[in-house]
């Protein structure tokens, strides 16, 4: 009876200290959603518990954190990941879950992190108050490396304003642009990115502004304005002429494209420049962001032609014999309602084949009436290859066109990166469904009457050398925002409209199932706006929306 009874006394002592630390937990929890970090910390002071801050990162003051049931569930959830088919790591980004626009250098948008699942949405709740006031043409939410508490900024870029914030989407500190430098000019300063050093990098125009800390290694502390690079004049082709897209190289520099045609690359510390102007001449543009290789290869598609500039190390080339190459590939449609910003592919490039042994593509939509999804071969063309049939350059390895489903369709567009990952590439419809004259594009793509449906992805055969249709869902809207997809969850992720609701919808990525939608907000200021939707930290997803940010949370 004595050995029963000293049992039943430890099981009673352990079970009690397991639902201590399980009331903190989801104490803690309500106080960072409700009021504040400091809250939070001062509460779980005094009753001498563990705390959690805003990124799942728990702070073990009080008690030994390998004894704290949630908190090992919270540190499993955190970091829950599979890097298949993951890229080569660029050093000098961030280190966080989203550091740049399309994640990473190779522009894939997709994340080796666990995203929300089936089972976990039916008791999730949304921050529908999100963040407000960023001003609009905010495309992609940055997120730092963590801060030596263990926190993570969120910076992000709007058409007026920098942003600096919490995780939990709080602000920090909002920083006003020259909008009467900027005019209107949306599209520069939609792509950025959050260095090694918890630098955010931000073009404006023909500058590129280096924010970061006034104090250094401070979550809290404002916005300060670092350096800022200019581009020489003389490289410039027009007044009209702005930075569009950036990325980082792999040995740590800022590479860049003009909408002309200018290619630069430039030292984090502006005190190095290189330039290289596209060989198509005036009549080419650049209206979207560009993607890199851990090999030089810098990805540029213009109006007419896709590029591969090599960055030796000394000078920029697209000489085959420096590595680089130039490919043409159709451009025979106009500009579809207003939803395209440029002529040409609607694509930044996003590259395919992440191990030694993979075959290795650039991958974008072309612009033709039924556009079709390309693959070009990234380093050397194989030699047994000849011109694909219906193709108009050799480089190409695979040209399919996108129909959303519907084999008898006469047109098909999309305005937004091609999702990769592995040898799956994934392809959003942005055709409206019918003109509408009153709104915006934009605005347009979240009338239900309006809104596009369709979704398709598409899978490269390495064996038999072919781009195949692996499936479509002529359902899904996923309107004018930019998807991502989990690796770990096989689930893709994207910002969806219907019904008058905004939601966040998973796919799966095998199938092309819907497996769950939750509604986030209703009405136009819900409206993802051409922004992307991200995997950030503690597995939440985050968007853009037109004038603010939203997280699912």
């Amino acid at each position: 009876i004595r050995k029963v009874l000293r049992k039943i006394k430890m099981l009673i002592k352990r079970m009690k200290g397991v639902v201590v630390a399980a009331t903190s937990f989801f104490h803690c929890l309500h106080l960072l959603i409700r009021e504040s970090e400091a809250a939070c910390l001062d509460w779980c002071e005094d009753e001498h518990v563990p705390w959690f801050n805003a990124t799942g990162v728990q702070k073990c003051e009080f008690v030994d954190c390998d004894s704290c049931i949630p908190c090992l569930q919270m540190r499993s959830t955190a970091l829950e990941a599979d890097f298949t088919h993951e890229p080569p790591m660029n050093d000098f980004l961030a280190k966080s879950p989203w550091p740049m626009t399309h994640r990473n250098s190779y522009a894939q948008a997709s994340s080796p992190y666990r995203g929300p699942e089936k089972n976990e949405v039916r008791r999730t709740t949304f921050s529908s108050s999100a963040l407000r006031n960023t001003g609009v043409g905010l495309i992609t939410i940055c997120f730092s490396s963590p801060y030596p508490d263990g926190d993570t900024a969120v910076w992000a870029s709007s058409g007026s304003n920098i942003i600096k914030a919490t995780t939990s989407l709080q602000y920090i500190d909002k920083r006003p642009k020259n909008e009467e430098r900027i005019a209107g000019n949306l599209l520069s300063g939609a792509y950025t990115l959050v260095d090694n050093d918890n630098i955010f990098y931000v073009p404006e125009v023909t500058l590129i502004r280096a924010y970061g800390d006034q104090e250094e290694n401070v979550l809290t502390s404002p916005i300060d304005l670092k350096r800022t690079f200019n581009v020489p004049a003389e490289h410039l082709s027009g007044a009209d002429e702005i930075i569009v897209g950036m990325t980082i190289t792999y040995d740590g520099l800022l590479a860049f494209v003009t909408s002309r045609g200018l290619v630069g690359v430039v030292s984090r510390d502006f005190n190095a420049s290189y330039f290289y102007s596209l060989t198509g001449g005036d009549s080419e543009e650049v209206s979207n962001s560009i993607s890199c290789d851990e090999n030089g290869g810098i990805y540029v598609v213009s109006s007419t032609n896709m590029y591969r500039i090599q960055w030796t190390g000394r000078e920029l080339s697209s000489f085959e014999e420096d590595g680089g190459w130039v490919a043409k590939y159709d451009n025979e449609c106009g500009l579809f309602d207003g939803v395209a910003l440029g002529a040409g592919s609607g694509s930044t490039p996003s590259l395919m084949g992440t191990d030694v042994d993979d075959d290795k593509f650039v991958v974008i939509t072309d612009c033709q009436d039924v556009m079709n999804l390309v693959l070009f071969w990234r380093d050397e063309i194989p030699d047994d290859l000849e011109i694909l049939p219906g193709t108009v350059d050799r480089r190409i390895a695979g040209q399919v066109p996108v129909q959303f489903g519907d084999t008898g369709t006469d047109s098909s567009f999309s305005e937004q990166s091609v999702l990769v990952r592995g040898y799956g590439a994934l392809v959003v419809n942005n055709e409206l469904q019918k003109e509408d004259l009153l709104f915006e594009p934009a605005i347009a793509s979240g009338l239900d009457s309006v809104s596009p449906k369709g979704v398709e992805k598409f899978e490269w055969n390495p064996s038999t050398r072919l781009l195949e249709r692996a499936w479509a869902n002529k359902k899904v809207s996923i309107p004018n925002g930019i998807p991502t997809m989990s690796q770990k969850s096989n689930l893709i992720y994207g910002v969806s409209h219907g019904r008058g609701f905004w939601t966040f919808i998973g796919l799966d990525w095998t199938t092309g199932k819907r497996i769950f939608e939750k509604r986030y907000g209703t009405g136009t200021i819900f409206n993802s706006a051409y922004a992307g939707t991200e995997i950030g930290p503690f597995g939440q997803l985050y968007t853009g929306i037109l004038n603010g940010m939203a997280r699912m949370q």
